[in-house]
């Protein structure tokens, strides 16, 4: 007779219950996790409710009643304005918006000031509601401000002050300081609208001798005389017709200057005018006097110690390159189309960007892309003569054909647009039809003064002479 087996899942040696049961030690592992495990999760549990507690309920700035107070909520204000300003109580209150930034004032006058910044806030009339003032009222003056300044330039560096009427919280008058020395004050004229109009604090006048050698570049020398980048700026635009600053300066050569520094409060605030100014190097040894001229309200300029006026009618370079990638060849090998085509100019490699000026006065005769020049630009100026620049990345805004420019207005920026292997401007020069090479073009001696302005010129300069050849050269 067969003989039948029944499964007893209570018996622990069949061969399912080998494969389908835990080992022993998974098993024990299972328990103790069951028993343990519960505690890492329920201090982590404590630690964040202990968090949560301390910021919301406890810490200063982020606690509930702090974030209240901020916003004026918690005694229904008028948020950015404090209760002391609508009220006229004490002086102690701070507004609460993130643009005002001091509490209300209480000149002797009995007005009330508020002072406030544009930091936080998008639009003029944001922040102005956020100091309390209703949305006809913001408007009115951002309406006046327009007047004076475009309000797309606003800044979050840029502060306001607003004076109230203590009775009727009525504006009395706006001021937006846009720097330490300028602002624009809004008022009411006498037809009761809001006019606007710019102050600008007085300067004192400090004039300064400066001198040095140059070791490897005139910004790092005018540094180490403890002057800024932008006098090196206003010196290399000074010479920029004698000078080719890219090429020419070497180490050892001197410069010598007399400038206007102007000062608010003490301290130091911009340059005023270069006075009088001195370079010396192997390019040769070149001066420039500020002269206005006699008759009152005469135009200044600079002219050398002849009396001839430094600026020429053509720039040497039209940008600030690195160095020249290629010069004027009429035979040289195209290195993109691997064949002899004529280079009717000069390269000048720079980044990307890099400005491009007009190198001199003239009209737009061209400003389009132009095949394997890229985007060009053609200035016809006088006496036939007409230069040009490829390759730009793109033009300046606004720039169009019969458009006059003057001698260093911007007209474009670098690129590498067309038939280029990396940017740089191709800059070209055509005289009478005729290409020539750039740097070979004589640009000129300036105008002389006319005989008796000019021995008045130099009998105004000479004491200015003396002292800019007596300038000692800063040591190392």
């Amino acid at each position: 007779m067969a003989r039948i087996t029944f499964y007893d899942p209570s018996r622990r040696n069949t061969r399912h219950s080998v494969l389908t049961a835990a080992p022993a030690s998974r098993r024990r592992q299972k328990r103790r996790w069951r028993a343990g495990g519960a505690w890492p999760l329920a201090l982590v549990f404590l630690v964040l409710l202990g968090v949560n507690a301390y910021v919301f309920l406890f810490r200063k700035g982020t606690s509930v009643n702090e974030l209240l107070r901020a916003s004026s909520l918690a005694g229904g204000s008028v948020p950015g304005l404090s209760g002391a300003a609508r009220t006229g109580a004490g002086r102690g209150d701070r507004p609460g918006a993130p643009g005002t930034a001091t509490s209300p004032d209480y000149p002797d006058d009995g007005a009330v000031v508020v002072r406030g910044t544009m930091k936080g806030y998008i639009g003029l009339s944001a922040a102005l509601a956020a100091a309390g003032l209703s949305a006809a009222q913001a408007d009115e003056l951002a309406t006046a401000l327009g007047a004076e300044l475009d309000l797309r330039a606003l800044q979050p560096r840029h502060r306001f002050e607003l004076r109230l009427d203590p009775r009727t919280r009525a504006v009395e008058q706006f001021i937006y300081q846009l720097s330490a020395v300028h602002k624009i004050v809004v008022a009411r004229g006498a037809d009761d609208t809001f006019k606007a109009r710019r102050d600008e604090a007085e300067l004192e006048v400090e004039v300064a001798e400066i001198g040095g050698r140059i070791e490897s570049s005139l910004n790092g020398a005018l540094a180490a005389a403890g002057e800024t980048a932008a006098l090196a700026a206003a010196f290399v635009d000074l010479f920029s017709w004698d000078i080719n600053w890219y090429t020419d300066p070497r180490e050892g050569d001197e410069f010598r200057i007399v400038v206007e520094k102007r000062q608010h409060g003490g301290k130091f605030y911009r340059y005023g005018r270069i006075l009088a100014a001195e370079y010396r190097g192997e390019a040769g040894r070149f001066r420039a006097y500020y002269y206005a001229g006699a008759g009152a309200g005469a135009a200044g300029a600079y002219y050398d110690a002849e009396g001839r006026a430094v600026r020429r009618a053509f720039l040497k370079t039209p940008l600030q390159f690195r160095r020249i990638s290629s010069r004027f060849n009429r035979k040289r090998f195209h290195p993109i189309l691997h064949r002899t085509k004529g280079h009717l100019g000069v390269d000048y490699a720079a980044p990307e960007g890099t400005p491009v000026w007009a190198a001199a006065d003239g009209v737009v005769g061209a400003a389009h892309r132009a095949g394997g020049a890229g985007n060009m630009v053609v200035l016809r100026h006088s006496a036939g003569v007409r230069t040009v620049y490829m390759h730009l990345q793109r033009f300046a805004a606004g720039l169009r054909p019969g458009q006059r420019v003057r001698q260093h207005d911007l007209i474009g920026y670098v690129g590498t647009t067309g038939l280029s292997t990396g940017p740089h401007l191709h800059y070209g020069m055509v005289v009478n039809g005729r290409p020539i090479d750039p740097q070979q073009f004589k640009i000129g001696a300036g105008p002389l003064l006319p005989s008796g302005e000019r021995a008045r010129f130099l009998a105004a300069v000479g004491a200015r002479a003396a002292k800019l050849g007596a300038i000692a050269l800063a040591a190392k």
